[in-house]
């Protein structure tokens, strides 16, 4: 391309080396300015190339082509930034970076609305669904997927399935929702999570191919190679009720208990039952905390004076803080009577 250069062009016209037209002044003998060939070749394939890197052949009889044409080539206002994303995930993940923003303004990996599992009976199948649900890649890019709802599958491997190997006898697993961006296809993808506290993003390194985002979803207990019974409801498991310490002789002191059968190490928080049964007691109680100085502590508690009849005194609690995983304290014991037994059962846990 070039400004006119013809010998009657207005010299330095908008700036030192930037020709432009005159239309003459006779007065004082200065001509207009006179066009050649060169200049409109110039305006002609410069004008037709437009049209042409579109694909189009010039039609003399449409006077639209050159709109046309920078509608195709520029972003369309129908469909903003289609052309990036028709470039494919590497040009997205460039342009993303060159803008310093995510794949989208989701919010935390792992969010979810309305997110759901159920298992009546043990069984290797289940259904986890949620109405929308947050999943990310190892490079931070995020994606909202909406109306999931997908069966995973103990008994198989790859997507909907175990992500490698069996799953254990008895533990844990975790569950991954995963993403496939390019096909904008999901799944479900189950992990041995007995000895680990898995993280929020997949990290292991048998992801299906194609899929490159997730999100931990759920972390089930297993027996037989089949998911306990219970239902989810968001980040919370509701297990049947499990007994984790029984005593018929005081436990007088905080006292560190292993709940590792009980709750993964994701576990965060449990919920459950506490009882506490005597004669003649005064200050029975039970007690559960998260620390050995009492932290978070919940108790069950009371007082027997009916002469030579028991007293039980039972207490639910909820979301008690996990801050060791798999592990809690507990005590159990009366100030004055018969000290019958203390329980405590657990029946629930976020992660």
């Amino acid at each position: 391309m070039h400004r006119i250069d013809t010998p009657t062009a207005q010299k330095d016209k908008f700036g030192a080396g930037k020709n432009g037209f005159t239309a003459g002044n006779p007065q004082t003998g200065t001509p207009a300015t006179d066009l050649d060939n060169d200049y409109f070749d110039m305006l002609q394939e410069e004008l037709a190339g437009v049209v042409e890197a579109t694909g189009v052949d010039l039609d003399k009889s449409k006077h639209n082509q050159l709109l046309t044409a920078l509608k195709a080539l520029l972003l369309s206002r129908a469909h903003p930034f289609a052309d990036i994303k028709a470039d494919g995930a590497a040009a997205i993940a460039e342009a993303l970076s060159n803008l310093q923003l995510r794949e989208s303004f989701s919010g935390v990996v792992g969010q979810s609305r309305n997110a759901r599992m159920s298992v009546a009976a043990a069984s290797a199948t289940a259904t986890f669904s949620a109405d929308e649900l947050i999943v990310e890649d190892s490079g931070g890019r995020q994606y909202r997927v909406t109306s999931f709802s997908k069966v995973i599958n103990l008994a198989t491997t790859g997507a909907g399935g175990m992500d490698t190997g069996v799953v254990p006898a008895t533990g844990f697993v975790a569950l991954y929702a995963i993403y496939n961006p390019t096909t904008s296809t999901s799944a479900l993808l189950a992990v041995n999570a007995t000895n680990a506290n898995v993280p929020e993003v997949y990290g292991g390194t048998n992801m299906p191919i194609g899929y490159t985002a997730s999100a931990l979803v759920s972390v089930w207990g297993v027996t037989g190679g089949a998911f306990i019974v219970g239902f989810q409801r968001e980040r919370t498991i509701a297990i049947e009720r499990v007994v984790a310490a029984y005593s018929t002789v005081p436990v007088n002191t905080l006292t560190s208990l292993s709940i590792a059968n009980i709750i993964p190490m994701n576990a965060v928080a449990i919920s459950g039952i506490l009882a506490v049964a005597g004669i003649n007691t005064t200050n029975a109680v039970t007690e559960l905390a998260a620390s050995a100085n009492y932290l978070a502590a919940v108790q069950a508690g009371g007082n027997s004076t009916i002469g030579g009849a028991q007293n039980v005194s039972v207490s639910p609690y909820s979301d008690m803080s996990i801050t060791t995983s798999q592990s809690t304290y507990w005590r159990s014991s009366v100030e004055s009577g018969t000290f019958t037994y203390g329980t405590v059962y657990i029946n629930g846990y976020k992660f």
